[in-house]
């Protein structure tokens, strides 16, 4: 039978982490449950069935629906929309654990009375009333003065003690005020618990740019708060959301040791302070006893207002002398000197590219490297190779990064000197919906020095909106059960044999790809399969230098005469290919034979194709002669023109991007691969049917399976070039077991089927390859 009144119990069945709704009376049993984001709900372990707390203002002042309280024979539920308390017996919750949960979690819906839209309906008032477009530093100052009233008398403000710069307060404030305590259908706010699970969300309306001001008075006398905004991107980039800034904060003060006397916590770019809030309410609860020095930068003034605001109620209210904080403004926190001696360093990094940097934050991350980066490099490289830096000798990071920095051949010195630094304990990949207003790829790391040669744990999640706070939430369940591993289908958390599990990259996979992984390995080991790379030179497609001057459309062709027409081919670019077949719906211009090129001056381009030099070539001449390794002279030849499509001669075909139905075969050769990949033989392949045998392969679904370990995700499917499908383990058919194999011509016959457009013939490949190729698969 379930123990409700052990917290425990509910950590263990549902992963929730329980945070006390009052941190200075951690004796007693009222917890906030922190479950991923949604479906968060207070919790009373004891307590009598007819008790006089005003659960309804508790749960709404903490953004949540539901308070729960455990009594002697009964469970009450206690929702803030309700006016009576749902009453269900004890012993029937106690039998239906998992339903009661479900029920909870359903009950718990958002909506426009919750305190968060309620609080920020009032700072859109006090947006209308200052009137800042874009950085709403004195209407947020007012929001925490007005936070305040409800436990100070602000006739004589001390701002100071707050952490606040002084603002005017307008002489109508205690509508304002009145209004608040007021709260919504007779439920009072209670500051610590709004200011403690809700000033995340309110700094992230601070962020939004108005474009539309309501300057009119509602009927209370004080400003509209109808108003036009968008969001824009600060320093931080993308606010964290308190899930994964949780989850990071829980697994990073695994790996320090909480028996020393002071601990030092650093945030290069803190925001409104998510991380370092996170990191005290947690150390808080697991009773640390020493002092806290907490330093944090940022180039937002409404972030360093909200950080020294939040930290000084911290102090005031819960660390007192035991808390001692510096929240600075920078103009670039890597141009700052980084000491080297923090303890704990969290952060979630600008992910800015190197084309949105100016040159000044160019050179900044260009300067942090010891080694050179290959290509341009994100702004979150810099900040965390920088960080791994200014650890100290047992010194933890625990950071979001962009999910480039684990797989891209840029960043392989930068992996390679961390991994001599660092002991990475966890990573995750979580996908392209984490950050509420971007798809950036997002993953991060939890590491510690010294380096001590453990294998980290490894977090997968599919690329869907959800995922990732499910499987965050399963990751602290697992901890608190002590399991091994997780295994879902849209996600799995486990520990590899190896780390990095793949060649050259520290990807995270799933813990289905990983087996796949190392059973395929084996039989490349045992010489049953072999790479992609010693049977195909995978060849990039030829580079116009530029695509308006030199490919046109089916309609643009059709109207060349026949003998200019003679001068294109039809084009095979990432649209071309479908369920594979080549719909080309483009030509380009590939005026070569199989000696070069036959268009020697440029007097012979007009005398060969007048036409299409008069109406659509001239005009780029300038352009085309700027190009690299190209003058007058040469003006008309493409830039990379691939001397192997020259002669024409079978050849299978992919897309630049795409997954198993990317791939087709040119039989006649007739084709000209553009935004694609040739894939040709390294050793001749004597009979079309070996074309027709690697066509039905890689255009099975257990190939998108190879891919999905092999290669790199985007969101179009894989990169199907050379460099991310080399290593991919496939069947050798220069062998004779498989040449001679019933797989073989099997194989053979679907490429042909599919070559005509029976693509439902797809579906039996795996059949025939786990049969006979993959037996032990």
């Amino acid at each position: 039978m379930k123990d409700l009144r052990n917290i425990l119990t509910w950590k263990q069945d549902f992963g929730l982490l329980p945070i006390h709704l009052y941190p200075n009376q951690i004796e007693n049993n009222c917890f906030i449950m922190l479950n991923g984001g949604y479906g968060d709900f207070c919790l009373k372990t004891e307590g009598s069935d007819n008790s006089s707390i005003d659960f309804n203002s508790l749960s709404w002042s903490s953004n949540t629906k539901n308070f729960i309280v455990i009594g002697d024979e009964n469970v009450n539920i206690y929702n803030w929309q309700t006016d009576n308390p749902e009453i269900i017996a004890k012993n029937r919750v106690e039998k239906n654990f998992e339903k009661f949960y479900k029920y909870l979690v359903d009950k718990s819906f958002k909506s426009s009375k919750d305190v968060v839209p309620f609080v920020i309906d009032i700072f859109k008032q006090f947006r209308n009333l200052t009137q800042e477009k874009n950085n709403a530093v004195e209407a947020l100052n007012l929001l925490f003065i007005l936070l305040t009233s409800l436990k100070e008398d602000i006739s004589n403000f001390d701002f100071s003690s707050w952490g606040l710069s002084e603002v005017e307060i307008p002489s109508n404030f205690d509508l304002y005020t009145e209004r608040l305590k007021n709260g919504i259908s007779g439920i009072k706010p209670e500051l610590d618990l709004i200011i403690r699970h809700s000033a995340g969300a309110l700094f992230q309306e601070a962020q939004k740019e108005v474009l539309f001001f309501d300057r009119q008075i509602d009927l209370w006398g004080t400003f509209s708060s109808k108003m036009t905004s968008k969001y824009v991107l600060y320093s931080s980039i993308h606010y964290t959301p308190p899930y994964l800034s949780r989850t990071i904060v829980e697994n990073a003060l695994k790996q320090i040791d909480l028996s020393q006397s002071f601990l030092k916590i650093f945030d290069p770019a803190c925001g409104s302070s998510e991380f370092l809030i996170e990191a005290l309410k947690q150390l808080h609860e697991k009773r640390y006893l020493g002092n806290v020095i907490i330093i944090g930068w940022d180039v937002s003034q409404t972030a360093i207002d909200t950080s020294n605001f939040l930290l000084s109620y911290e102090k005031r209210t819960v660390w007192k002398e035991k808390l001692n904080f510096e929240i600075k403004l920078v103009t670039d926190s890597l141009k700052e000197e980084w000491s080297n001696d923090y303890d704990l360093l969290l952060m979630n990094p600008p992910f800015v590219s190197w084309e949105q940097m100016d040159k000044d934050s160019r050179e900044a991350v260009r300067g942090i490297f010891k080694t050179k980066l290959e290509g341009r490099p994100n702004q979150a490289s810099a900040f965390f190779y920088k960080s791994v830096q200014s650890l100290n000798s047992v010194g933890v990071i625990g950071c979001v990064i962009p999910s480039s920095l684990l797989t891209l051949d840029a960043y392989q010195n930068l992996r390679n000197e961390v991994s001599d630094q660092l002991e990475i304990t966890l990573i995750g990949k979580l996908g392209n919906f984490v950050f509420e207003d971007a798809l950036t790829d997002v993953s991060f790391i939890i590491g510690h020095k010294p380096k001590t040669n453990i294998i980290p744990l490894i977090l997968w999640t599919r690329n869907e909106k959800g995922i990732p706070q499910n499987a965050l939430r399963d990751l602290r369940k697992m901890s608190y059960s002590e399991e091994f591993k997780i295994v879902e289908k849209d996600y799995s958390v486990y520990t590899p044999l190896s780390f990095p599990i793949t060649k050259e990259n520290w990807k995270p996979i799933s813990f289905q790809e990983n087996e796949l992984f190392k059973r395929i390995e084996r039989f490349v080991i045992e010489q049953q399969l072999v790479r992609v790379q010693e049977i195909f030179n995978v060849q990039q497609g030829i580079r116009t230098g530029n695509n308006a001057a030199f490919k046109i459309s089916e309609a643009e062709y059709n109207n060349l005469p026949n003998l200019e027409q003679a001068f294109f081919r039809p084009a095979i670019d990432n649209d071309s290919i479908k369920r594979g077949q080549i719909q080309s719906v483009n030509y380009v211009w590939y005026p070569y034979n199989e000696e070069g090129i036959i268009i020697d001056s440029e007097e012979d381009l007009i005398n060969k194709v007048p036409i299409f030099y008069e109406k659509m070539l001239r005009d780029f001449k300038i352009s085309l002669t700027n190009r690299a390794r190209k003058d007058e002279s040469t003006w008309w030849h493409l830039s990379e023109h691939r001397a192997w499509l020259r002669k024409k001669q079978p050849r299978l075909v992919s897309t630049e991007f795409g997954k198993s139905d990317s791939f087709a075969f040119d039989k006649d050769g007739h084709f000209a691969i553009e935004r694609g990949n040739a894939w040709l033989p390294k050793k001749d392949f004597k009979q079309l049917d070996t074309y027709y045998f690697y066509l039905a392969f890689f255009s099975s679904p257990f190939f998108d399976k190879l891919l999905s370990i092999y290669s790199k995700q985007l969101l179009s499917g894989w990169d199907l070039g050379k460099k991310y499908t080399k290593e991919i383990p496939i069947p050798n058919a220069h062998s004779k077991e498989i040449r001679y194999s019933q797989a073989y011509e099997q194989l053979v016959d679907i490429g042909k089927e599919l070559s005509e457009g029976e693509y439902y013939l797809r579906a039996t490949t795996d059949s025939i390859l786990l049969k006979y190729i993959y037996p032990e698969i």
